[in-house]
This record gives structure tokens, C-alpha cells and sequence, in this order.
């Protein structure tokens, strides 16, 4: 019998990480601007029914785990004069391998990003390492994305797994 805190939380989809990325993607590849960043629409474009958040974390989100590993993922947005989505790839603190969420890594990823017209901006560390891309929208409004990465594990890194992809959509100048 599984532990109750390794299942996964009924009713939330059941994704892998390639899943919860390619889902990430598309709504990268849509929002424009901060009025895409409303529960309808993102989870029109992501096809997954979000949660309304009462906490002041996020205005709305939708996580679950892993299977039966200790990994967990969410996604959350906020909208004020900014559009912002945070993905994250969460161990619970205890700096487990990421093998079970590495299987689109960040080489894989990168292409993706270009292809949906992000510009790569280069590496950077802020606590841990990560991929700046930049994007300008032809109606004044500009975004920032981060991917922050890490390896498999401190033994043995074979990949850069993504664990957290930072979304930030804004007016120019403000």
C-alpha cells in the first residue's frame, strides 16, 4: 500500500514532466500580455482546470505529485500590471536526484523556447543556475523567462533538469 503522502491528489492531473513542460509551453507560446493572465484563458490554452487561490500565494494554480516519488509540480499565476506565472518542480527540501523529473531536460527545452520566439539571453545564478530569454510583443508589452536547472543529483549529472521556470509579462518602461 502507498504511502498517503506519496499519492497523488484526487481529481488533479495525473502529467509527467514532459506533460506539465509541454502544457508550460503552450501557454509561453500564447500570453502576450498581462490580460492573458486570467483562469479562463490559461486554462483554456494549458487544457487543465485551475484552482482559484485564497491564500495570497497566486491569484490561481493547479499541482499535483509524481506518481510515487517525492517530486511534486505546480504552476501559479498572478495578474496585476504584470502577467506572472511560476512553474516549479518541488522535492520536499530533501535535495532527491531529479531523475524522475528529467526526462525533457533543459537541451531539449532550450530548441522549444527559440522556436516559440524567445531569445536567449544567457546563463545566470540567482541561488542556483538558470536560462534568461527575453520576448518582445508588437503591442508594447515585453517578458522575461527564467529556467532554473540543476542536475540528476550531486554524484552523478548526466542532464540539466529543469525545476522551475519563472514567467514575467510587462509594459515596456514600467
Amino acid at each position: 500500500m502507498m504511502n498517503q503522502d506519496k499519492q497523488q491528489i484526487a481529481g488533479r492531473p495525473d502529467l509527467t514532466a514532459p506533460e506539465v513542460l509541454t502544457k508550460v509551453l503552450d501557454f509561453l507560446r500564447y500570453a502576450k500580455s498581462p490580460e492573458d493572465f486570467e483562469i479562463e484563458t490559461a486554462g483554456k490554452v494549458m487544457n487543465l482546470k485551475l484552482l482559484e487561490r485564497t491564500d495570497g500565494y497566486s491569484d490561481f494554480y493547479i499541482g499535483n505529485k509524481f506518481g510515487d516519488s517525492d517530486w511534486i509540480w505546480s504552476i501559479n499565476f498572478t495578474k496585476n500590471q504584470s502577467g506572472k506565472m511560476r512553474l516549479h518542480f518541488g522535492d520536499g527540501g530533501g535535495n532527491l536526484p531529479a531523475t524522475p523529473i528529467c526526462q525533457m531536460d533543459l537541451d531539449h527545452f532550450h530548441p522549444l523556447l527559440e522556436q516559440a520566439g524567445f531569445i536567449y539571453t544567457g546563463k545566470g545564478h540567482m541561488g542556483r543556475p538558470f536560462n534568461g530569454y527575453v520576448k518582445t510583443y508588437p503591442d508594447g508589452y515585453k517578458s522575461h523567462l527564467n529556467v532554473f536547472y540543476q542536475g540528476e543529483s550531486k554524484e552523478k549529472v548526466l542532464h540539466d533538469c529543469i525545476n522551475e521556470i519563472t514567467f514575467l509579462v510587462f509594459k515596456k518602461g514600467l
